[in-house]
């Protein structure tokens, strides 16, 4: 968390510890147990801990955009925040809650995202293990025999043997470079969903700290939003790398043979069916 700046208290000067919403003032405990908390229009004022609530209690309290005052109520059926004039306007009739009931509510649902999002990043850090253990080593142990193979063959055969040993290698390569880009293209997208997850995680974290109901309705209305667009997205599955087709040994000496046949004409062709085929 960062670190605090100090405030004063707005009575004597002190080191302030708490802050009044509805005055907008910081307090120190002992002017809010000797002075603030005894007047009588203070006396049912909201007072937050500056140190447990840390930067977020300066934040500005969301206002009412046709009447300008703060939120008190809940309207579940325009699903909306209003003010004590709302009730007697627009809201006439509706039925409302005081919005601390509906943030408790609400508090309880960010648990429940919380612990889904922490077994999400828990899933996705799995994925990205495999992407960077078994998958890449399966590329890697797949392209490895087929080149080995094509090693062993090639050894039996001498100067006409590289240009198509070359051909079959370039082969292996390519699709290992075009499966390990791929590869990386998976990793990045998972690597970018871990780092949203675990940035949502963190904001709900953060969230649970707000003490102000409304302030925290209408953030939590925002981060469920982002939520539920990362949630679409990341059903996205991881599936395994393409296997490459298993080197063929029968053609490649095929097309060797033909090319000793083509530069010294030595029927080696017809021999070679009679044998390979």
């Amino acid at each position: 968390m960062a670190q605090i700046p100090s405030q004063n208290c707005t009575f004597c000067s002190k080191i302030a510890a708490l802050y009044c919403y509805d005055c907008q003032q910081c307090l120190c405990t002992q002017c809010q147990k000797n002075i603030h908390g005894i007047v009588a229009v203070c006396r049912d004022h909201k007072v937050g801990d500056i140190h447990k609530a840390g930067n977020r209690i300066y934040k500005p309290v969301p206002t009412c955009d046709v009447h300008n005052k703060e939120f008190l109520y809940y309207c579940g059926k325009c699903d909306c925040l209003t003010c004590k004039e709302c009730i007697t306007s627009s809201h006439n009739g509706h039925i409302t809650k005081e919005i601390k009931n509906i943030a408790d509510i609400r508090r309880k649902d960010v648990d429940q995202i919380i612990n889904k999002l922490k077994t999400k990043v828990e899933e996705i850090e799995e994925t990205l293990k495999t992407i960077d253990g078994s998958h890449s080593l399966q590329i890697q142990s797949d392209c490895d025999s087929y080149i080995e193979n094509v090693e062993k063959t090639s050894q039996e055969i001498h100067q006409i043997i590289d240009r198509n040993k070359l051909i079959s290698i370039t082969t292996a390569t390519d699709f290992r470079e075009n499966e390990e880009q791929d590869l990386k293209r998976k990793r990045v997208f998972f690597q970018r969903l871990s780092n949203e997850y675990s940035d949502r995680l963190l904001k709900f974290e953060n969230l649970l700290q707000e003490p102000h109901d409304s302030t925290f309705f209408t953030e939590w209305k925002c981060l469920q939003t982002e939520l539920q667009i990362m949630t679409e997205e990341s059903e996205q599955l991881l599936s395994g790398p393409r296997r490459i087709f298993r080197f063929n040994q029968g053609t490649f000496i095929r097309a060797v043979i033909e090319d000793f046949d083509n530069q010294f004409q030595m029927g080696y062709v017809i021999k070679a069916e009679f044998i390979i085929g």
